[in-house]
């Protein structure tokens, strides 16, 4: 990887050992304090983890591949093949992540039918609009066979 490339990896690594740092000094201490910061930064660093590994990913993958170019017209096989190694390992990292993105977007912007609730269950409002009301689908119920036969799997595991 190039000099750039590994700068930019390492900017986008520093938050997450601040965050790592916060946590060790509240575990390793005796008087602990978890505040609502910490909490804040591990969840906003959770929920940007996909769009990291993207970036760098394809920071890695995108420069390894140019020093295994540059490596393999030089006849530098060593070289060609540790640079090959990180454009693999860069090319997993960026399509694991687009996948994790693309898996949240979708849980984000998922709407369920009109009518219905997320839980697919049918919902209706009141007369005055004060209240909604929601009951299970009846052309959603399981019938008795397969109820039977989850109660039967759930009580063989137990």
């Amino acid at each position: 990887m190039s000099r750039r490339a590994k700068t930019i990896c390492a900017i986008l690594a520093l938050p997450y050992l601040y965050v790592a740092y916060l946590w060790w000094e509240i575990l390793s201490s005796e008087r602990g304090l978890l505040t609502g910061d910490v909490i804040f930064y591990t969840l906003a660093l959770l929920v940007l983890t996909p769009v990291v590994m993207v970036i760098a990913g394809g920071t890695a993958f995108v420069s390894a591949r140019r020093n295994t170019k540059a490596s393999l017209a030089q006849h530098d096989y060593a070289g060609a093949a540790k640079s090959g190694g990180c454009a693999y390992y860069g090319l997993r990292a960026l399509i694991s992540g687009g996948l994790l993105l693309a898996g949240m977007v979708w849980w984000v912007l998922d709407t369920p039918e009109p009518g219905r609730d997320r839980l697919g269950r049918i919902c209706e409002e009141s007369r005055n609009g004060s209240s909604v009301r929601c009951r299970p689908d009846p052309e959603r119920k399981k019938s008795a066979l397969d109820q039977a036969n989850e109660k039967r799997q759930q009580d063989w595991w137990r």
